[in-house]
């Protein structure tokens, strides 16, 4: 658990500590106070600019339960609107935003997207009450927003922090969440995502005969007799096409010591196997080496399923290592187990 800051005065420093979303920044240099089970709250910018005591600040966000991430040189970023709209795609769940009115214009951008918003609410600290134009409230329709009032006394912190957690409590409660068919879907997605599996990187061959794979978690067993077992792929992955026309297949099943090739394989990149070691059973299809399990199976069925495709294969031939421990997937985060 990540800890919060010390309350010892203006001039004490925060504990910082490494949060798991620097594992997708990309770009963004990202800290975090509190626990990462709680709601996030992503501070952007220069914290001098969010609060004249940031740290206490960020203090009265623990202290209500708020796991509290900071990404300070989001100014100095080649890209930060699409540094921080990646960051935002990745992180476990929605996060509330504070930022400051001199970051805003940078923002807005990485928010304004046309299907599920990627914030549950806006705050943006300013020095008057004017900051959010019409024109950048109509780019994040569907983000509620709230000007607070930035000063640099001492007594003024106190008035700022009530504001923006009577803010947060409003639209970023604590209290559980709830999915009704036809509302956000990524409260849906952050639903599915308390059902912790393990981590796949799925692979074949494309028609060329070239090496082809991505990693996945939506992996299951089907049947013993016949040995039956499936993936789930979003129709929109640049491999759709791929694994369609595919007669065959493998499921590589990874183990605790091989987080860096689900990241290898989850990005985008010319070649993926440049880097790892694979090999070929009967069909061709990639196997990882050393993966904790392998399958390597032909294509059975394909089910049209909503914006999924479910492949459904037969296993022809499958190795696996009884002695390492599975890498895990919850909540958006790697895990690992945990014996009583």
């Amino acid at each position: 658990m990540n800890q919060a800051p010390e309350d010892a005065g203006a001039k004490s420093e925060p504990r910082r500590t490494a949060s798991d979303a620097t594992d997708f920044a990309l770009g963004l240099d990202v800290e975090s106070w509190g626990d990462p089970e709680d709601p996030i709250v992503l501070l952007i910018g220069a914290p001098e600019r969010l609060s004249g005591d940031w740290r206490r600040s960020v203090r009265a966000l623990v202290e209500a339960g708020r796991h509290v991430m900071l990404t300070a040189d989001f100014d100095e970023a080649d890209d930060g609107s699409a540094a921080l709209r990646r960051l935002l795609t990745e992180l476990p769940s929605r996060p509330a935003i504070v930022c400051s009115d001199t970051t805003l214009a940078a923002v807005v951008p990485a928010l304004s997207v046309t299907g599920p918003a990627l914030a549950s609410c806006l705050a943006v600290v300013a020095e008057g009450q004017g900051a959010v134009s019409p024109e950048l409230e109509a780019q994040l329709a569907g983000v509620p927003i709230q000007t607070i009032a930035h000063a640099e006394a001492p007594d003024a912190v106190e008035a700022e922090n009530a504001a923006l957690l009577g803010f947060l409590e409003r639209h970023a409660p604590r209290d559980a969440l709830y999915y009704q068919a036809g509302s956000d879907p990524r409260t849906l997605r952050d639903a599915l995502g308390c059902f912790a599996t393990g981590v796949t990187v799925v692979t074949t061959l494309d028609e060329a005969g070239q090496p082809v794979g991505l990693t996945a978690n939506s992996f299951s067993s089907v049947s013993l007799d016949p040995p039956l077992i499936l993936f789930c792929l979003a129709r929109s992955s640049t491999n759709v096409d791929r694994f369609r026309r595919a007669e065959h297949f493998a499921i590589n099943v990874l183990h605790i010591g091989q987080q860096p090739t689900s990241g290898v394989f989850a990005r985008s990149q010319a070649d993926r196997f440049q880097d790892v070691a694979w090999e070929t059973w009967d069909t061709g299809a990639p196997i990882l080496s050393g993966a904790l399990a392998s399958f390597e199976c032909g294509t059975e069925q394909i089910v049209e399923a909503g914006d999924h495709l479910v492949i459904i294969g037969r296993v022809r031939r499958a190795r696996f290592e009884p002695r390492r421990d599975p890498l895990l997937y919850f909540r958006g985060k790697y895990r690992r187990l945990h014996f009583s």
